[in-house]
């Protein structure tokens, strides 16, 4: 018998869900067959919770799947998706360990059987299976249990694309729009809300662009504020309703005599007030009875109130030019990238339309091997809404021997598929501009 305790991996849930850490521990036992659990855990490993146990036989046969009442419902949804981030982790892992385990050979272990200890390579079909079986034992979120069949020639596979062709010997700032599958938000039963979307879903890619920055970039970030009022009557009312609410009979009543009492108390002005405002609702005149006998308008406390966020739309325009045949078709597979890519997809059944796929946009330093830029901004995942192509933007047809265009003019039209909050910058001493 021997064990293996992973390193501490972190998953970043976005907005509301934050950041957790999780560490996994692999024990091989006597019989060949292996023992996998999975911790969440705080950033330095301690205060461990045992989410999920995973047994192994030395056939390679998954004996036993189990998530604790640990495991919240984000991880059992994360536990069903094999390319999210903890089950990329956890395959991370155990293979962290395997490696030793394996090498010295303790207990007559398997690589096989370690990798689907991991529920990683191994018999993915029979593994997976059993994951979804043990894991539906608990409540999944509501948008979980319906789907929609995709036909059969939807296209979910796109090429990863260059220009110019030679971008890549270069080490200039690009640009790189990732194709993602649209996934929607999952609803939470246990608290009647919607999860986060994951910052980061460019590994889950199914086609890639990587173009020269234009010029023009910029952004704009904006909420919505819109003034509102308030009279002290209307407060009144809106007290006794919430009274009424939360405390019942009891309640309303109770409130209702404190501000009677407040009235006969108050100054004259308060019963002038709440007097004229009975006579003109009783009369249909509504607030000029007021106005009409004193010359005065109740105070309607006006004020600026926060009404909602605003999604970011961002704008990009490229022109391209062909320097040889070959480049030209390059650029045709580009604007074919984003003309379908942005295309509703039908249903199996032509009953329903389906959302189209989604981009995550990067803005690389040093190439396209390179990092985030920490200088420009950060994007959200996005729709594409519209795409504009100009076939001659030199004004005039110009095309090769086989009859591809020399220039193209292609604008894309995005919007974030979220608004931007104020949790989802990092906390990093502002370095970067963030979002």
């Amino acid at each position: 018998m021997a064990s293996k305790t992973s390193k501490v991996s972190v998953v970043d849930r976005g907005t509301a869900g934050g950041k957790s850490y999780y560490k996994t521990d692999v024990t091989t036992l006597a019989d060949g067959s292996v023992q996998r659990q999975t911790y969440r855990t705080d950033a330095k490993g301690n205060n461990s919770q045992l989410i999920q146990s995973v047994t192994v036989n030395s056939e390679g046969k998954v004996t036993k799947d189990e998530l604790t009442s640990n495991a919240t419902v984000n991880e059992q949804r994360d536990l069903k998706n094999p390319k999210s981030q903890l089950r990329q982790g956890i395959k991370k892992q155990v293979d962290s360990a395997a490696g030793e385990l394996a090498e010295n050979n303790i207990d007559g272990v398997t690589k096989d059987t370690l990798d689907k200890a991991a529920l990683g390579s191994g018999n993915a079909a029979l593994n997976e299976v059993q994951t979804l079986e043990s894991l539906n034992t608990a409540p999944a979120p509501a948008s979980q249990s319906l789907s929609v069949a995709d036909r059969a020639d939807t296209r979910k596979s796109f090429p990863d694309c260059v220009y110019p062709l030679d971008l890549g010997k270069t080490k200039q700032d690009v640009i790189k729009f990732t194709m993602l599958e649209y996934v929607p938000k999952d609803f939470s039963t246990s608290n009647f809300g919607f999860g986060d979307r994951a910052q980061d879903r460019t590994e889950s890619s199914i086609g890639t662009v990587i173009l020269p920055i234009p010029g023009g970039i910029q952004d704009t970030n904006s909420v919505q504020w819109a003034g509102q009022n308030m009279n002290a009557l209307e407060a009144g009312l809106a007290q006794l309703a919430l009274s009424g609410t939360t405390g019942g009979a009891d309640g309303f009543f109770g409130d209702l005599k404190q501000q009677a009492d407040r009235i006969r108390g108050s100054s004259g002005e308060v019963s002038t007030a709440v007097a004229t405002a009975f006579a003109g609702a009783a009369s249909g005149t509504g607030g000029q009875l007021l106005t009409r006998t004193t010359g005065a308008v109740i105070n309607p406390n006006l004020e600026l109130l926060f009404s909602g966020p605003a999604l970011r739309t961002f704008s990009f325009q490229f022109k391209l030019n062909a320097r040889e045949a070959a480049e030209s078709k390059e650029i045709v597979k580009i604007i074919r990238f984003f003309k379908q890519g942005s295309a509703a997809q039908k249903s199996k059944s032509h009953l329903f339309l389906k959302s189209p796929h989604t981009f995550a946009i990067q803005y690389l330093h040093r190439g396209p091997e390179g990092d985030d830029n920490p200088f420009m901004n950060k994007i959200k995942e996005c729709a594409l809404q519209s795409v504009a192509v100009n076939y001659t933007p030199e004004g005039n047809y110009a095309t090769f021997d086989d009859g591809a265009m020399t220039s193209y003019e292609l604008t894309l039209q995005f919007s974030e598929l979220e608004p931007v909050f104020n949790n989802d910058y990092d906390q990093d001493n502002d370095a970067t501009i963030g979002f």
